[in-house]
């Protein structure tokens, strides 16, 4: 802004001067001082037309932070380069309708590329929608631009943050029998609906695992290996209301979810999440987390503004009689940890990587 009004003041002062001492050398450069930025401008309006944008909104976060780029990308087909663009992007939380602002500048070479980005800080987990507000290049001089249109939009997924932690399960959680859609590639069961793997028969063997077919072609015993279901063992109950919390807390509680999942697919655990709808008229709702692709599901599927309170091991045994489970986790409005009864830990927002990295959890 002070370079325009330094060349406003400068015209005038030649202008000034022209007509004190009735020059007209200095009336010629004070009349070219006011058409070039407008000669610059004409110039500008034909490159304005060989410029080619692309929003940009990067889909992690960068290093060590919790902050996204977000930006433009211009390629510049033109042979005259551009000292300036200014861009406006705005960001809205799709959930909760939070909107945040995001500006970046730069120049753009002839016939080349410049990607125009700027910081969105640490944003609230959720999905997150940019639009390009308006593109604006400046002429030469920076006294006048011309804003440029782009019709583009972009989606971001925004996950919680995953910290270290030490969770460990016990044989007790690995072998209880629960129902299941799926079988155990490396345990042995007895669900004779499914077959794990075929071998010759060895001491031992109980008689009624002989597959008699396979035996009387190969002129050997060959005992089936039957399999075993693999259920949710685990049942985390997320009973909180993170769109009562404050934004620290809220992340702080999701943060909590995502590092015990994330930890409980690390040792291959496949778990329950539970929660109470408030779109499904408060009913329990809940979803099997079998592989990282079962979580992000999830993270795509479920709004901070959905949930509220009330998902409890009494809630479930009624939502969904005769389901058993080895060990329930409950995540309550307080941000406390309880495993099977028994409080863990209750933790700071401020501190939510510290205390996940020294929680020790064995179910």
């Amino acid at each position: 802004m002070w370079k325009n009004i330094l060349y406003v003041l400068g015209t005038a002062g030649i202008f000034y001067l022209a007509v004190l001492y009735q020059s007209k050398a200095l009336l010629t450069v004070c009349f070219a001082a006011i058409l070039l930025p407008f000669l610059f401008l004409a110039v500008l309006s034909n490159l304005r037309k060989k410029l080619k944008c692309e929003l940009l909104f990067d889909s992690y976060p960068i290093d060590n932070t919790g902050d996204y780029l977000i930006g433009l990308r211009v390629e510049n087909m033109g042979k005259v380069y551009l000292p300036r663009v200014r861009v406006k992007v705005l960001a809205k939380n799709v959930a909760n309708g939070r909107k945040r602002w995001v500006t970046a500048e730069g120049k753009v070479s002839a016939e080349g590329v410049a990607k125009l980005t700027g910081r969105l800080k640490e944003p609230e987990f959720g999905m997150w929608q940019a639009n390009c507000r308006y593109v604006r290049c400046y002429e030469w001089s920076n006294f006048l631009h011309l804003c440029a249109r782009v019709q583009d939009e972009k989606q971001v997924m925004v996950f919680p943050a995953v910290y270290e932690t030490n969770i460990k399960i016990g044989m007790r959680t690995r072998l209880f029998l629960s129902d299941g859609e799926q079988y155990d590639p490396h345990v042995c069961g007895d669900d004779p609906s499914e077959v794990l793997k075929l071998r010759e028969y060895q001491k031992g063997d109980r008689l009624n695992r002989i597959h008699w077919k396979l035996s009387a072609k190969n002129d050997a015993l060959i005992v089936a290996e039957l399999s075993m279901p693999a259920g949710c063992n685990v049942v985390i109950f997320l009973d909180g209301q993170p769109s009562a919390m404050g934004r620290e807390e809220s992340r702080a509680y999701w943060e909590i979810v995502h590092t015990i999942c994330q930890g409980l697919l690390t040792q291959e655990c496949a778990h329950y999440l539970v929660w109470r709808d408030v779109e499904r008229k408060g009913l329990l709702c809940r979803k099997a987390v079998r592989d990282v692709d079962n979580l992000l599901d999830f993270w795509c599927e479920i709004s901070p503004v959905r949930m509220e309170k009330g998902a409890s091991e009494q809630e479930y045994a009624k939502a969904y009689p005769g389901e058993s489970y080895a060990s329930g986790l409950v995540i309550n409005h307080s941000l406390e940890v309880v495993c099977n009864g028994r409080s863990l830990v209750k933790v700071k927002p401020e501190t939510v990587k510290e205390q996940m990295m020294e929680l020790e959890l064995l179910l």
